[in-house]
């Protein structure tokens, strides 16, 4: 039972999907075994027309509902909700996707493996939470570690595990981020604007800046993985249809922001990095020579 008094915002984003993202507020708001919380969400509704943002407004009016103009995409929801929630200084800020369902003790798992790594290095550090596809119960976010140092940019996803694990970067879904981290690094990157990159970019700079990031043990939650239908994955699209989506905001990183993620994080050869993607991009067949996402 955590017992000290802890301060902790809830950073969120969602666009049109009502039913999904009031079951993760549900979760969120019957989290168990910390006695005195302070505890505020602020959550992006980026332009949703099925009612999400007022349906949320009913059922829980002591969310900061901030409006969106239907362009931020995920990247730029939790930039706006994030920069919101810094103006007050809160001990933690939680990273939460609103398609995760996380645990009644998820939040306690996070924060006292916060204070466990914390007494072990001295430091504050993220702490990531693990979460399992909904069907399979298998690993699908999480915690990554860099393959090598010749292959920066090759992250290596972590299995679940019980006892805290050490990570390079993260996925978005659930992460636990100490105030002295955000005082230090601040938000995300805003040259990162639509679906991806700003979870990596995050937890890197982070490392950069001589914070660790531990995966908390067991998992934390459950979301549905990805669905390959509608993707460059997709073999039951035309050639050309895959291709257009290879350059939409579901599809792969714009040049520009990729070109920027490779530079920041690719080391010396950020240059073989960011020019093989976008000769894959360009290459009308590309997407046959493309990993299916795990």
């Amino acid at each position: 039972m955590i017992e000290q008094t802890v301060s902790v915002a809830a950073i969120l984003t969602c666009y049109n999907r009502k039913e999904k993202t009031l079951t993760c507020l549900e979760n969120l708001m019957n989290q168990n075994g910390i006695c005195d919380l302070d505890f505020n969400v602020y959550l992006v509704d980026d332009g949703s027309n099925d009612g999400t943002g007022k349906a949320i407004m009913k059922s829980y009016p002591q969310v900061h509902v901030l409006q969106g103009d239907g362009n931020l995409y995920w990247n730029g929801g939790m930039r706006l909700a994030f920069a919101e929630a810094i103006k007050n200084k809160y001990d933690y800020y939680l990273w939460l996707n609103d398609d995760t369902f996380i645990y009644p003790n998820s939040l306690k798992v996070l924060i006292e493996t916060s204070d466990s790594i914390k007494k072990q290095t001295n430091n504050d550090a993220i702490i990531v939470g693990t979460i399992k596809d909904i069907l399979t119960g298998v690993v699908n976010y999480g915690g990554f570690v860099q393959n090598s140092k010749l292959q920066p940019l090759k992250f290596i996803q972590l299995d679940n595990k019980s006892e805290p694990q050490l990570c390079d970067t993260f996925n978005g879904n659930l992460v636990l981020i100490p105030n002295s981290v955000v005082q230090a690094i601040g938000n995300m990157n805003s040259k990162y604007s639509k679906m991806q990159m700003g979870d990596l970019d995050y937890g890197l700079r982070a490392k950069y800046a001589g914070f660790e990031s531990w995966v908390a043990p067991g998992f934390t939650g459950e979301c549905a993985s990805n669905p390959i239908a509608g993707t460059v994955f997709d073999k039951k699209l035309s050639y050309i249809e895959r291709i257009k989506i290879m350059k939409t905001p579901h599809g792969l990183p714009p040049a520009k922001e990729w070109m920027i993620f490779t530079k920041l994080h690719g080391g010396i050869l950020w240059p073989y990095y960011c020019f093989r993607r976008l000769i894959r991009v360009e290459c009308p067949l590309s997407f046959l020579f493309m990993r299916k996402p795990q």
